[in-house]
């Protein structure tokens, strides 16, 4: 008999959690509620919990999703084609459908979506928002993405990341056949764009990242990066022009969220070339650049935002098929009473613990 109960970790206000539990919600035609497998922990809760975004408390943050149905309306199972069992990925935020954001293809736009984890707090019925609980809640309207059941965790709850990599470096940055491509930082976006710059026939890839880096380096070369760079040891921007015979870079992919990374973005990319800038710097940060550059060289600079449905299901289809080792990203993963520990650790803020990618399970 299932627990009337759930229980989940909520942030009460900045660097406050408690573990709480809540009524168990009954669900409708076209909701559901997730058996939540990971909650994949990226900076973003870690700046939640930091009180460093606008988003309210009380707030069960949570919106790297993975899980398995737990229980579903005949609505809901009907147009997400799933049913009870069925192992899922769960988009992060639940657009209104009905704004010309939405009705255009730009949903990831929508400026009246609900955001899981994020934007949707604690307080609005039935309360578990987030995936940093046991059970989660299933609005109408979720986007809702099935995952073979053969996949290891670590690469079913990534695949929303790779997704990010095809959708930043493919998609946006245009990475094609034979390009030269860096990709600056190397976390779990870095690595993404690394994997999707192999898998569009890069002839050249090479990833930086800095002197604590060292195990994130080796997983760059584990996924396909001809050159895995300390830049704490070695200049970039004279390897690149090394290897290029002085061109630069087709696309460069910046995720590192550094300013000065920035900055060498542009010096590393050629003549016409693409930078694909991914990496947050926080918003009062004023980024330094030598403008001129982007004018003599006809750079094309490329923000980029999350990802949308068809990129998704195409990382899922590459976890899917285990070309890639996309489990060794997920180093860290802890239970639910430690979700503070877990934050601060992907943080940097543990001596001894450098997650490349952490999780919860519930």
């Amino acid at each position: 008999m299932a627990s009337s109960t759930v229980p989940a970790m909520v942030l009460e206000a900045p660097e406050r959690l408690r573990l709480q539990e809540f009524a168990r919600p009954r669900i409708g035609p076209d909701e559901a509620l997730l058996e939540v497998e990971l909650a994949g922990i990226c900076g973003t809760d870690v700046k939640t919990f930091h009180g460093r975004l606008p988003y309210p408390t009380p707030l069960i943050m949570g919106h790297e999703i993975l899980g398995h149905v737990a229980e579903i309306g005949e609505r809901a199972a009907e147009r997400w084609g799933v049913r009870v069992g069925d192992r899922v990925g769960v988009e992060g935020s639940v657009p209104c459908w009905a704004c010309l954001r939405c009705q255009t293809g730009r949903y990831r736009f929508c400026q009246r979506k609900q955001g899981y984890g994020t934007t949707t707090p604690a307080t609005e019925p039935p309360y578990l928002w987030g995936a940093y609980g046991r059970l989660m809640y299933l609005a109408p309207g979720s986007i809702v993405h099935r995952i073979g059941a053969h996949v290891p965790p670590g690469a079913a709850v990534v695949a929303s990341i790779i997704a990010n990599g095809i959708q930043w470096a493919r998609n946006q940055g245009g990475v094609r056949f034979g390009d030269v491509v860096v990709v600056q930082g190397v976390g779990p976006q870095g690595l993404a764009a690394v994997v999707v710059a192999r898998e569009c026939g890069a002839r050249l890839v090479v990833a930086t990242g800095i002197g604590r880096d060292r195990e994130r380096l080796e997983l760059a070369r584990l996924f396909g990066a001809d050159h895995a760079v300390d830049v704490d040891a070695q200049d970039p921007v004279a390897l690149v022009r090394e290897l290029t015979s002085g061109d630069g870079a087709d696309v460069v992919v910046d995720v590192s969220g550094s300013p000065r990374a920035l900055a060498t973005s542009l010096e590393m990319a050629r003549e016409q070339g693409t930078v694909v800038c991914a990496g947050l710097t926080g918003k009062e940060t004023v980024t330094p650049l030598l403008f001129d550059q982007v004018i003599w060289k006809e750079l094309r600079l490329q923000g980029v935002f999350t990802k949308g449905a068809d990129a998704i299901a195409e990382g899922i289809r590459l976890a899917e098929s285990g070309k890639y080792p996309l489990e060794r990203m997920l180093t860290h993963t802890f239970p639910l009473d430690q979700a503070e520990q877990a934050i601060r650790a992907l943080a940097g803020e543990i001596p001894g613990l450098y997650p490349v990618k952490a999780a919860i399970a519930p």
